[in-house]
């Protein structure tokens, strides 16, 4: 386990992935102790209480609380077409698609988020697909899905790029993706710097912690047609009275100029 060192702070993200060639099983062992949305209890969630009832009950409460342009988001997509999602983790995503009537198909890097995903799934007597997998190679034929979704995982890829590539190469002619990735110019990664808070766990530094400028965006996605950026969730919960406080004009405000959050749509 890396702990944090403040001095380097800034070096989190390897300046070439090729140097590196355990980067990508190290990613999967960070996410696979540090489950992303567990993170919101406070306390280590033992094997009995993760996947129960109450456990999602309180995580999808908070998650779609601060995430307020999450839901719609996944409103959006079409009842009776099929998804794909990348980085699914333990499925609270994938679950609301498969509710709302899409055919979901979903992948995570690790064993843990597969898993529980699945169980719950199993547990709630619902279709769904499960694969534990990487996804720059994904063990998919081309052209297959209406839409790719992901949401605030492949700027954690050890190859963001080589990720929009496969999202493009299993898309359905006239399919869609919907990805959000970090936003650099945004007020978040201002505070972070500032405060040399790392990004991600406080206790352990995240292998990977891209962001990206709109116009490094753009040119990721420029196989696609029909893109359309829009900038949301300037900062969140743990940002304390601060978000709280801030008056719904003015985060809007905020969130439109200086959102963390770059939430992508584009067609093939």
């Amino acid at each position: 386990m890396n702990k944090i060192d403040i001095k380097n702070m800034r070096k989190i993200e390897p300046p070439n992935t090729e140097d590196r060639p355990t980067l990508t099983s190290d990613i999967r062992d960070f996410w696979s102790r540090n489950v992303n949305a567990e993170r919101i209890m406070g306390n280590t969630v033992s094997l009995e209480q993760r996947g129960g009832e109450k456990y999602f009950e309180e995580l999808e409460a908070q998650r779609y609380r601060s995430h307020y342009h999450l839901k719609p988001w996944i409103n959006s997509m079409d009842k009776g077409k099929s998804v794909l999602e990348l980085g699914c983790g333990i499925g609270m995503d994938t679950f609301s698609m498969a509710k709302n009537g899409l055919n979901v198909t979903a992948l995570d890097l690790t064993e843990v988020g597969v898993r529980t995903a699945r169980n719950r799934f199993e547990k709630s007597k619902f279709n769904g697909s499960f694969l534990a997998g990487n996804a720059e190679m994904l063990p998919i034929k081309d052209n297959q899905f209406d839409y790719v979704y992901s949401f605030g995982v492949l700027h954690h890829a050890a190859n963001t790029e080589k990720t929009i590539r496969e999202v493009y190469r299993v898309l359905s002619p006239g399919g869609t993706a919907k990805i959000m990735l970090y936003h650099r110019h945004s007020i978040n990664e201002l505070v972070h710097r500032i405060t040399k808070v790392p990004f991600e766990e406080k206790d352990e530094l995240c292998p990977v912690v891209r962001r990206f400028t709109v116009n490094e965006v753009k040119t990721m996605f420029n196989q696609f047609s029909n893109i359309h950026l829009q900038l949301e969730y300037v900062y969140g919960e743990g940002y304390g009275k601060l978000f709280s406080l801030t008056p719904k004009l003015l985060y809007k405000f905020l969130s439109k100029h200086w959102g963390w959050h770059i939430m992508i749509t584009a067609r093939k």
